[in-house]
This record gives structure tokens, C-alpha cells and sequence, in this order.
């Protein structure tokens, strides 16, 4: 285990004990899958084991500023760790091309499995992210603001985000393939989905890590 996982399970332990119990079910649900009750009989998409962080992702926003601090970072800017507020789950979509056709129909059905989640669904945050290295200029973030509010929206480094999830052993090539990437709410970056996956793929396995876990 990485001294980043060691750091990471001490944090979420913190948490436990100094009431917030819920990270109890997300604890049981990784050791769930280190022991392969979950991850070799069920799960459709890549399992990222040990999870690599959400700064991987090299989110930014349109001014370029990281879109999400680390859990680590987080809790440093707290008090008291009572006053940390639980996150959603993210769903994220990741391409470096321009959003033709097929991305459009990506980012609608991920919509539609949204609200699909029925009174789950404020525990699931969407975001997109444009790995061209560059925020989207100012129409195409407005028709996408427009078509799209509640899914949030930032830029990334193509190479970059490559780089750091190959660290954590998942090989992307986002010169030929679009992602979907899923996120626990202590930032996690769990699983990814590629173009071969259907949305029943991604619910399915979004549903269980629901189930299994209270956080979010």
C-alpha cells in the first residue's frame, strides 16, 4: 500500500471516529473489493486498486485554478474535522477532441443515467472535462451551460491527467478514446469506462457503490 493510501485511509478513519460514520459503509465497500467479493463478480468497468487521487484529473476551471482540493487539502483549511461537509459522487467525462456527435450522445445519456438514479440522484455530481489543455472558448461553454446545467465544466492537460493515471497503473489514450470516470466523495478515482461501455455498464456499477456506501 502507498504511503498516499496509507495517508488517505488514517484521514477517512479520522473521520469515523469523530462522528461521521458513514465512512464506515465506503471502508467496508473497499475491503469488499481488495478481497474480490465485489470487484471479480460484478463491477463492468476498470477498477483502479488502489484508487488514484482527483488532483490526477487535473481539473481546472475557466480561469485555470484546480476545480477540487485533495481530501487532504480539505480538511487542512478545517478547525475541527466535524465541520467537513460530505461530497457527491462524480461522474466525469473526459475527451480531447472537439464534442462532434458521439461525444453530444456520451454527455446526454450520462444525463439521462442521472436522472435514472431517481432519489439517489443529488448524490451524483456530473462534470465534463475538455483535455485539450485549454478552458472551451466562451460560446461552446455557454451551449453547454445552456443544454446542460447541472453538469459543471472544466479543462484539463491531455499528457498530463495520461501521465498521472498511468502512476496509478490505468493506461488512458485520450488521442483516440473518450472516458467516463467515477469518483468517491473523498476524491478517489475509482473506476473509468471507455467507449465500449454502455450506459447500463456505468449504472450498474454506480448503483452498487451506492449501495454500498452512505457517503454522498
Amino acid at each position: 500500500m502507498s504511503p498516499e493510501t496509507k495517508n488517505k485511509l488514517k484521514l477517512s478513519f479520522l473521520l469515523l471516529i469523530t462522528a461521521l460514520p458513514v465512512s464506515l459503509a465506503t471502508m467496508s465497500f473497499k475491503s469488499a473489493i481488495e478481497n474480490g467479493d465485489i470487484a471479480a463478480t460484478s463491477n463492468k468497468g476498470h477498477l483502479i486498486n488502489p484508487p488514484a487521487d482527483i488532483s490526477a484529473l487535473d481539473m481546472r476551471d475557466s480561469e485555470g485554478s484546480p476545480a477540487f482540493r485533495t481530501f487532504e487539502e480539505e480538511l487542512a483549511t478545517l478547525d475541527d474535522t466535524e465541520e467537513y461537509e460530505i461530497k457527491p459522487w462524480l461522474l466525469v467525462f473526459v475527451t480531447a477532441q472537439d464534442c462532434a456527435a458521439s461525444c453530444m450522445e456520451r454527455i446526454h445519456y450520462l444525463q439521462q443515467l442521472h436522472i435514472a438514479l431517481g432519489k439517489n440522484i443529488k448524490r451524483v455530481r456530473r462534470y465534463y472535462v475538455n483535455a485539450s489543455g485549454v478552458p472551451f472558448d466562451t460560446q461552446t461553454a455557454s451551449t453547454l451551460r445552456e443544454e446542460y446545467p447541472s453538469m459543471g465544466i472544466t479543462y484539463s492537460d491531455a499528457a498530463i491527467l495520461e501521465g498521472n493515471m498511468l502512476k496509478a497503473g490505468a493506461q488512458l489514450s485520450l488521442a483516440d478514446q473518450d472516458y467516463v470516470i467515477l469518483i468517491d466523495p473523498v476524491g478517489n478515482v475509482m473506476m473509468y469506462y471507455t467507449d465500449e461501455h454502455s450506459a447500463e455498464d456505468i449504472m450498474t456499477d454506480l448503483e452498487t457503490l451506492l449501495k454500498y456506501s452512505s457517503l454522498g
